[in-house]
């Protein structure tokens, strides 16, 4: 995240010490592994020449501010130094949630975050129980058969399990610019009814792509879509089927030795606990005064969902409300779509108000924002563990487009200038709506931020794979139709 601000930033003409324009390579698998991310990102900063910028094997200690406005960073290993400007890009992922438990200094088996868990042969014949029913906690359990002698997952509540591929491409191709513009719109005037919607469309994909499901396995009631999201596993529902991995009820407490109990009552024994339960931001480094989670509300203390976590206070998800004209924040912004994306889209917001090519509203209307989606979170928060940094989609994207100057609403809009691009461009136009979400677009048009000149060529060539990739998958699905019908 720190990567691509550096790069906006010099866009503008700042002096930094510190994704949209950059595709992965032709033929990077559709879920990347590691070793391709890390390969990507270092081509990256390559190809747009931020190594200099960078100050790598140094760790900062704290960020203050000193009286003439400038900021002051400590170091572990160097003297101090002072900027006019800092972006926290720490990320989500900082501190690792442990479950407090009770009884769990008796346990004389193995208790770790899913953070430490890097090969499943190391597990090999143990019983292993995974603590938590996410996208981890699946992963984790999935890759644990053929090494654990017992796997189960240990959950309080139920979810919807999604396949990784809908139609041939990732499930979140279906996700357009219009169903994010649509989704906005019935939030704003439907909300129950859209909740319901959503909640219904997503058990219907669940249903049809994994048939009938056990009530044994405690996958109902699921939480709303809204609060939790699904889960993505192509592995889950067959190995909970095949009792490869089981389902049992959340752990009350561990009664010494191997013997853990459940909320059922029901007592096991286990040679291993692995915790997927998330992580959580972690503002420390900063001067109290301006932590955006340093004052929580008694609304998100009491929030069941809040589970000791840090809720941050920032215009938008992105700029303090303390010093928005020198302190900024990237990964604090969250919805379904891809995370390098959003951060690029943050940190162009960024680079375009600190240059003062864009401006902020008054601090009266970023309060207002501030607390009307503290109340929404808080709301959420009610129903379950919700993610403290999720925005509503179609309301954070408008915001982002006229602030970063993207052009993206003006050209596909109801104006002259949305009429204009779709009576010369209607196979682009129709793309831009209604193809993949991809990042390339807030690249498109000319604006205030660099346009790239790549991006049509990569909205086409992105349409053409999903295409290719749906009537392949269509079909192999007549093939097999036919296999069937014959046999």
């Amino acid at each position: 995240m720190g990567i691509v601000a550096v790069k906006n930033l010099l866009e503008e003409g700042f002096d930094v010490a510190s994704f949209t324009d950059f595709p992965f390579p032709v033929g990077t698998s559709t879920f990347c592994t590691a070793k391709e991310v890390e390969s990507y990102l270092e081509a990256y900063v390559e190809h747009f020449g931020l190594r200099p910028h960078f100050c790598l094997s140094t760790s900062v200690r704290s960020v203050s501010r000193e009286d003439d406005g400038r900021w002051r960073l400590d170091f572990e290993n160097r003297p101090s130094e002072w900027f006019d400007k800092v972006i926290m890009a720490t990320g989500p992922h900082i501190k690792p949630m442990m479950p407090v438990l009770e009884g769990a200094e008796l346990f004389t088996g193995r208790f770790i975050h899913s953070k430490a868990f890097k090969r499943p042969e190391v597990f090999s014949g143990q019983r292993v129980v995974v603590v938590g029913l996410g996208n981890t906690g699946s992963d984790i359990a999935g890759a644990l058969v053929g090494h654990a002698s017992e796997i189960s997952i240990s959950h309080h509540h139920g979810a919807v399990i999604m396949p990784r591929l809908l139609d041939g491409v990732a499930a979140t191709s279906r996700i357009s610019y219009r169903f994010i513009n649509l989704q906005g719109m019935l939030n704003r005037l439907f909300p129950k009814f859209a909740e319901r919607l959503y909640n219904k469309t997503a058990r219907q994909i669940m249903s049809d792509a994994f048939g009938k499901v056990d009530p044994a396995w405690g996958l109902d009631p699921a939480l709303s879509v809204l609060v939790a999201n699904p889960v993505i596993s192509d592995t889950l529902i067959a190995n909970l089927r095949s009792k490869a991995v089981l389902s049992i009820k959340g752990i009350r407490g561990f009664l010494g030795g191997r013997q853990i109990e459940l909320t059922s009552g029901e007592v096991i024994e286990a040679d291993a606990v692995i915790c997927c339960t998330g992580y959580k931001n972690d503002f420390g480094l900063l001067e109290k005064a301006y932590d955006p989670s340093s004052m929580p509300s008694p609304s998100w203390l009491q929030a069941p969902g809040s589970k000791n976590r840090p809720y941050p206070r920032l215009y938008q998800n992105v700029f303090s409300m303390r010093a928005p004209d020198s302190l900024a924040f990237l990964g604090c912004v969250w919805f379904v779509t891809g995370a390098f994306c959003l951060a690029d889209l943050a940190s162009m917001c960024i680079a375009q108000v600190w240059s003062g090519k864009a401006s902020l509203p008054p601090r009266s209307t970023m309060q207002q924002w501030v607390d009307k989606q503290e109340k929404r979170i808080c709301t959420l928060a009610q129903s379950g563990a919700v993610i403290p940094t999720a925005v509503p989609p179609s309301e954070w994207l408008s915001w982002a487009d006229k602030t970063a100057g993207t052009g993206v609403e003006e050209n596909v809009g109801w104006g002259w200038k949305g009429w204009i691009f779709w009576w010369r461009e209607r196979k682009l136009w129709k793309m831009v709506m209604d193809g993949p979400f991809t990042s390339a677009f807030w690249r498109l048009f000319p604006g205030r931020r660099r346009r790239w000149d790549g991006a049509r060529a990569e909205i086409l060539r992105l349409n053409k794979e999903v295409e290719e990739s749906r009537a392949k998958a269509k079909l192999l699905a007549a093939e097999k139709a036919i296999k069937e019908k014959e046999a």
